[in-house]
């Protein structure tokens, strides 16, 4: 059986600003392309997710603006399910991405974020659905605790590994650069039956008190990283939604994280082109 997924989180507005460079302070420069495209880390992850076989549903927040509109336009298009929005008094999320000749973005948040406002008092999450709090805040530790009450398979994302409120989730999912150096996340495995952390080139570690496990980055020719990270995120949801094992999961998340760097989006790329690059034989 396919788990159900729910994610949790921002969708916003990116504007992404192409340079030759990185630029230096007190200098003038031109872009080499300027563009404007839907982001926002739960909202590409949730888009990115809906192109496999998993219902995927999306729990988010947009201000009553033409930023707004626009954004749930694309939700109310694409292939996600369900999206429970709440509406918020203030700009819908926006952010000024700038990528340099490395193809690595800096990412500038242009508007208040409201994310730690964000409930799910009113998502209707059940046995055996995963949960996925893709950018944790401790103001969600009420949700948290009734998705695990209802028997939902729960995620969190690496913040979660330093707030010692969340006593118990199933899975930490996110990136190194979202938790203090020097953590070993293995002092964590009390609170946490697994945890995945993905640390750029240097690849994808998974940690649980059975084993520990390491996925390579894949090589290939980057033109834009912005989605990597939610890209492999993407695919370890799918794994984990199809009950695949975890070095599965880890090869298919990195796998996606790949193909989405080859590409200028911030959302991952359709899984049916994940699947026609890696030659994926598994029915996702």
């Amino acid at each position: 059986m396919v788990k159900r997924v729910w994610v949790q989180g921002p969708i916003a507005i990116d504007t992404v600003v192409y340079l030759e460079k990185f630029p230096t302070p007190g200098t003038f420069m031109n872009s080499t392309k300027t563009v404007e495209r839907t982001g926002g880390t739960s909202a590409n992850v949730a888009l990115g997710l809906s192109t496999t076989k998993v219902e995927t549903n999306f729990v988010g927040y947009l201000g009553d603006d033409e930023n707004g509109k626009k954004l749930r336009k694309v939700l109310e298009e694409s292939q996600i399910r369900k999206s429970i929005i709440t509406e918020i008094d203030g700009p819908t999320s926006h952010a000024l991405i700038l990528v340099d000749d490395k193809a690595e973005r800096t990412i500038i948040s242009m508007t208040t974020p409201y994310l730690r406002e964000l409930r799910m008092d009113n998502v209707p999450f059940s046995e055996p659905d995963i949960v996925a709090f893709i950018l944790w805040r401790e103001e969600f530790i009420g949700d948290l605790q009734r998705a695990e009450k209802s028997g939902c398979l729960t995620v969190v994302g690496a913040a979660a590994l330093v707030d010692a409120n969340v006593l118990h989730a199933n899975l930490v999912l996110g990136s190194i650069s979202d938790s203090p150096s020097g953590i070993n996340p293995e002092d964590h495995l009390d609170r946490f039956d697994e945890i995945v952390l993905t640390d750029g080139l240097n690849g994808a570690h998974y940690f649980s008190k059975q084993k520990k496990l390491h996925q390579s980055a894949f090589s290939v020719q980057a033109v834009d990283v912005t989605g990597a990270g939610d890209a492999f995120i993407c695919g370890y949801l799918t794994g984990l939604a199809n009950q695949l094992d975890p070095d599965t999961c880890l090869l298919l998340a990195s796998q996606w994280a790949a193909s989405s760097v080859q590409v200028n989006s911030s959302i991952p790329p359709a899984f049916e082109l994940v699947r026609k690059e890696w030659g994926i034989e598994l029915p996702l």
